[in-house]
């Protein structure tokens, strides 16, 4: 084979695991709801917030990327010992340079709330803070989900924002869900962490309420592909049921 044929077939390749990604319904959940974030997190640093919480930050890389608008932001993540001990193994081999804005909350929330994490870091509760927890809540009973957002609640200063991700509640024992969440769920199950439980969007208002928080919008995957991809130019597949909530603090 010539060097431009392999060349084509090189690129033919790439743009059938990119159209394969891009039909994924995870692919497609994982992009909008970092996309919906950061542009909330964004309209929120233009009204002064400068502190950024991601719970589970997992292998995010916004603290390294920082765009224009979070150079000064002070970026707190709060992972899991384990998961936050990798990516930071992962940055030294790489030799990534990690701001001195960014500061590492190693915690197991399920024996510690997010306060109690944020304390041994810079974080200044009296001010006004943005909060992300995406692809959490699935894998939580719902106490424990009311739990973490009262405690987030607890330690958010005044004017204090929120973005995380949900399922509906109605596809836990449902027959009718689509083959793509069927996989997802048989999936993750093997993998030992099944998914538990969701919320329902039609009260979702009232149940942020008791636990300190406002609702400010709630979108499904099909309307966020209205706002980010009217036309279909990328051709995702949005995911039924899956959810993303934004609030404020009371």
């Amino acid at each position: 084979m010539d060097e431009n044929a392999r060349l084509l077939a090189m690129k033919s390749r790439e743009t059938t695991l990119n159209d394969r990604m891009k039909a994924s319904a995870a692919y497609c959940n994982a992009v909008l709801r970092c996309r919906y974030t950061e542009d909330m997190l964004e309209a929120a640093a233009a009204r002064g917030v400068d502190q950024y919480v991601v719970i589970g930050a997992g292998l995010d890389s916004f603290a390294v990327r920082r765009p224009p608008f979070a150079r000064d932001m002070q970026v707190f993540e709060v992972d899991h010992p384990a998961t936050q001990d990798f990516k930071l193994k992962r940055f030294r081999e790489l030799g990534t340079a990690i701001p001195s804005s960014t500061h590492f909350a190693s915690s197991d929330l399920s024996n510690e709330d997010i306060g109690s994490a944020l304390a041994r870091t810079p974080y200044r509760s009296d001010r006004p803070a943005f909060f992300c927890w995406l692809g959490v809540t699935i894998y939580l009973t719902r106490e424990a989900n009311l739990d973490n957002l009262k405690a987030i609640s607890w330690c958010a200063g005044p004017r204090s924002e929120l973005v995380f991700t949900y399922f509906e509640q109605s596809v836990f024992g449902s027959t009718s869900n689509s083959e793509a969440f069927k996989r997802m769920q048989k999936l993750v199950a093997s993998g030992g962490e099944p998914f538990i439980s969701g919320f329902d969007p039609f009260a979702l208002g009232e149940t942020l309420k008791r636990v300190g928080w406002n609702l400010l919008e709630d979108l499904d995957e099909s309307e966020m592909l209205v706002r980010y991809d009217v036309d279909g130019e990328n051709g995702m597949s949005p995911l039924a049921k899956s959810r993303f909530a934004h609030a404020r603090i009371l």
